[in-house]
């Protein structure tokens, strides 16, 4: 059976398997089950995607050349070794890229998961039941036959991969920690392969780490993060902002400033968090949680 395409595009690839030894202008053809680096009609390689252990965006090896371009790595598995091709373009479709080859290989992935497995400091008393694991508008999704769990990156405050006993056996498992409505949650999942629960960690580890750097240069006053606490807790109500926090000087002003440091953004009804402002919401809150 035919397989759908999903991406095909034009771009630098290279494999430490491939016939040609330099990076080279070619197609990049992502199917729902393999990925075609093909530097001619005759002269391809083929990566099935069950077979990918690791994607690495903005790193190339060294083994390979330099390449132009914003490279992707994707490390597989070919005969019982570990191979690596590298895709390299322009930032803007290599970032669609890197996302939709991860949703294409992490979508519907089976798994067991268990939420929350804490809320605040307290242990709850929820089971592993089986669900499925998939990548949408951002955010990780775990929908079980009753109900859908949305984790976006800006709510998680850390994660971890440890080993843990699930059902009689110990499994490798992600330890997911993160904010939803001024709560610390911790989200357990095991998936049916190590591989795949590396691939999810990955995944999480890029969109966490962007929105972790883009704060690094952001200094923030007492008042400007009681402001961000505000907003969020007052969102859905009626709540001016003035009349809730305590600052020296004009709101207006304090709000420019949080919305210059991309912060807030303008809505119809005035002004609401960014994901950068909820990551500082989340970590705030963390912390009064600890």
């Amino acid at each position: 059976m035919a397989q759908s395409t999903v991406a095909d595009f034009v771009a630098t690839i290279t494999d430490e398997t491939a016939e040609w030894d330099q990076p080279t202008q070619g197609r990049v053809l992502l199917g729902s089950g393999q990925l075609v680096l093909a530097s001619s009609e005759s002269d391809r390689v083929t990566i099935p995607l069950s077979s990918v252990l690791d994607i690495n965006f903005g790193f190339v090896p060294q083994l390979f050349d330099a390449v132009p371009g914003t490279p992707v790595t994707v490390a597989y598995e070919r005969d019982g070794s570990r191979s690596v091709a590298v895709v390299s373009g322009d930032e803007t479709t290599i970032e669609k890229f890197h996302t939709v080859l991860f949703k294409v290989i992490l979508n519907e992935t089976g798994a067991v998961f268990k939420h929350p497995a804490r809320r605040g400091g307290r242990v709850t008393d929820s089971q592993f039941v089986p669900c499925s694991v998939s990548l949408s508008s951002g955010q990780v999704v775990f929908k079980t036959e009753r109900e859908g769990v949305s984790v976006s990156p800006s709510s998680v405050t850390s994660f971890d991969r440890e080993s843990r006993k699930i059902n009689g056996e110990t499994r490798p498992a992600f330890v997911l920690r993160h904010m939803q409505d001024g709560t610390a949650l911790t989200t357990v999942t095991a998936m049916g392969s190590s591989r795949t629960l590396s691939l999810l960690g990955r995944y999480l580890r890029r969109e966490y780490d962007q929105l972790m750097a883009s704060l690094q240069d952001i200094s923030l006053t007492e008042s400007e993060v009681e402001t961000l606490v505000t907003l969020y807790s007052t969102r859905g109500t009626n709540v001016a902002v003035g009349n809730v926090v305590d600052v020296q000087g004009s709101v207006k002003a304090l709000l420019r400033s949080l919305h210059e440091d991309g912060l807030l953004r303008p809505t119809s009804d005035g002004v609401e968090l960014t994901t950068r402002g909820q990551v500082v919401v989340n970590q705030y809150l963390e912390r009064v949680n600890a």
